[in-house]
């Protein structure tokens, strides 16, 4: 992306795809920084997944232009590049920093969240809780973030809850299996795919009173929107949740529930469910 300073016309191009930031959550969350670089700049241009393109334009208004990050950028555009995950090192000096640009920063369609959640509720009053559980990251360990949708679910479900598939991926079977198994619903919405259109999730999540994930890029998208959401974190957590944090300082909508070690959820499940009666109180989340 670009950077023209207002004293000299330079630019800047940034490439999302280095180790630093390698996947769309990067790019999700590394975009917290985008408004504070417009107000250094003339221009900016973002290299970026292409999913993200629709929301980012959304969200981001002024002299700013996007890239797919598989097309090249003419090098007579830009006078100076830079990844987005090395700014944090320039414009995030310490903790404080972070509450620039912790609330909400990305912009949902309005319109469409409101059909989809009249659309999921059939004219009901049930309490929609979104779920996400699993992680496809190659990260090493990133595995020990996932939990069965089962387990998920038996912990969520209550008298006028309602489950909605945040999860990306194709979970149909196992979305079969818990309603054969546990007679436990977890509804889809067969016209948004959740992996492909980030868009139309960004909508299904805000159509939600709040959303309980894993580590993953939904997470992210929910952070990044302002939802309410509840983090379940395995013992061995990514850089970026902290040491023994409550909540999280990249997003100050979200909070964080750990494991006491690998493989258990016990512990996490049992700090959500001390909070189970105010979790299903509707006005704490709008």
């Amino acid at each position: 992306f670009f950077f023209s300073s207002r004293r000299r016309h330079t630019r800047l191009q940034g490439d999302w795809s280095s180790d630093v930031c390698s996947s769309d959550l990067d790019e999700i969350m590394f975009a917290s920084l985008i408004p504070e670089l417009q107000e250094m700049s003339s221009h900016v241009i973002i290299q970026c997944d292409e999913r993200l393109i629709p929301l980012f334009e959304r969200s981001f208004r002024g002299q700013i232009t996007f890239y797919p990050k598989n097309n090249e950028v003419p090098e007579e555009l830009y006078d100076f590049h830079i990844s987005i995950g090395s700014l944090p090192l320039i414009l995030r000096p310490s903790l404080e920093s972070f509450k620039k640009s912790s609330t909400a920063y990305l912009k949902h369609q309005e319109h469409r969240t409101n059909k989809l959640r009249k659309r999921i509720l059939q004219n009901g009053e049930e309490i929609l809780i979104g779920i996400s559980w699993s992680s496809t990251s190659t990260i090493p360990g990133a595995i020990n973030r996932n939990i069965r949708l089962a387990d998920m679910a038996l912990e969520l479900q209550a008298p006028g809850v309602k489950l909605v598939n945040l999860q990306y991926g194709d979970v149909s079977d196992e979305i079969s299996s818990l309603k054969e198994d546990h007679d436990i619903q977890v509804m889809q919405i067969d016209d948004i795919d959740n992996r492909e259109d980030i868009d139309g999730l960004a909508s299904l999540i805000m159509a939600c009173d709040y959303v309980v994930s894993i580590d993953n890029a939904t997470v992210h998208l929910a952070g990044a929107l302002g939802a309410r959401t509840k983090v379940l974190l395995p013992s061995n957590l990514d850089w970026r949740w902290g040491l023994n944090r409550k909540n999280s300082y990249w997003y100050n909508t979200l909070e964080l529930y750990h494991q006491d070690h690998l493989g258990n959820w016990n512990n996490a499940f049992k700090e959500l469910n001390a909070n189970k009666s105010r979790l299903c109180q509707k006005t704490c989340f709008k």
